[in-house]
């Protein structure tokens, strides 16, 4: 039996335009002031995670250097901050690539949920080791 048309569509990879497009708004979301509201996430390093495990290929860790650059400059934080953590997150998300898309949707949450995490505790070090406050 031939696939049909509409199912060769949804294996084509993601057009490069609609990839940096969407990590333009991840990017443009995280400048939002939102102060210390809870639950509020990470939109650049969720985005970033998303596109290294779907597209390794066109989204690596150069990708999640300069867009951690830009947060840096945005948050004023303290300068390779977030491009040190979306770095190590690039690097994981991309080893793990082919493994995750073989899971359903949960199971991939549950693979990239430490991932997550690790890139907030990297930022949290980062943030100590440079001399701030804990946050919280």
């Amino acid at each position: 039996m031939q696939p049909t048309h509409r199912s060769n569509r949804i294996l084509l990879p993601a057009q490069t335009w609609f990839v940096y497009l969407t990590l333009v708004i991840a990017l443009t979301l995280s400048y939002i002031p939102t102060g210390r509201l809870p639950g509020v996430p990470d939109w650049v390093a969720v985005v970033l995670a998303f596109w290294c495990v779907r597209e390794p290929m066109r989204v690596g860790m150069g990708t999640a250097f300069v867009f951690g650059i830009l947060v840096d400059i945005g948050h004023g934080a303290a300068m390779g901050q977030f491009a040190l953590a979306y770095v190590v997150l690039a690097y994981l998300a991309t080893s793990v690539s082919r493994r995750v898309l073989w899971f359903p949707a949960l199971q991939q949450a549950l693979h990239v949920l430490p991932m997550l995490l690790l890139t907030q505790g990297i930022m949290v070090v980062v943030r100590l080791v440079g001399g701030g406050e804990f946050p919280g």
